[in-house]
C-alpha cells in the first residue's frame, strides 16, 4: 500500500474539451474503479448500479463537485514475499493492516509530514486518536463493499 505502488498518474484527452479546460491538474482521489463509468458516461451509456467507481465527467469538465476523500485498499493475492493487507487512505493519512500476521501488525503514516513513509507512527500513543478513526472508517469501508 506504499505511494509507489497505489500512485499512478491518469491522463485523459477528450478532443471535445475545450481548449480552456485542457492540461488542468486536479488533486481528487480517482481510482482504477472510476474508469469503466467514466468511459460509459462519456460515451451516452447507463452505468449499472453494481459498478462501484464514479464517473470522472465533472472533474474533466472542471466542475466542483463533492468527491471522494478516501478509499478502501487490499491486497488479497497469494504472493511469497508481499503480505496479504486492507487499509485505507485519506488525503493526509494511510493506514495500513497486515491481515494474515497474528497479531494483526498495523502501520500508520502521515504523509504530509512524512510523504515517502519512511517512519510508521502506529505505535505512538500521542497517534491513537488518529489510529482509533482510521481503523474504524477501514471497518466501515471494508464492511461496505461485503
Amino acid at each position: 500500500m506504499h505511494e509507489e505502488s497505489i500512485r499512478t498518474p491518469l491522463i485523459v484527452y477528450d478532443h471535445r474539451l475545450p481548449v480552456s479546460l485542457r492540461g488542468k491538474r486536479r488533486q481528487e482521489i480517482v481510482l482504477n474503479i472510476d474508469l469503466a463509468p467514466t468511459i460509459l458516461d462519456l460515451v451516452g451509456l447507463d452505468i449499472p448500479a453494481p459498478v462501484q467507481g464514479r464517473t470522472l465527467r465533472g472533474l474533466i469538465y472542471g466542475k466542483e463537485e463533492p468527491w471522494r476523500n478516501d478509499f478502501f485498499y487490499e491486497h488479497l493475492f497469494e504472493h511469497p514475499t508481499i503480505p496479504k493487507s486492507e487499509g485505507v487512505r485519506n488525503e493526509r493519512w494511510k493506514y495500513v493492516r497486515y491481515i494474515d500476521q497474528h497479531p494483526t501488525h498495523e502501520e500508520l503514516y502521515d504523509l504530509e509530514n512524512d510523504p515517502h513513509e519512511e517512519r510508521d507512527i502506529a505505535m505512538i500513543k500521542g497517534n491513537s486518536e488518529v489510529l482509533n478513526s482510521l481503523r474504524k472508517r477501514w471497518r466501515e469501508l471494508r464492511d461496505n463493499l461485503r
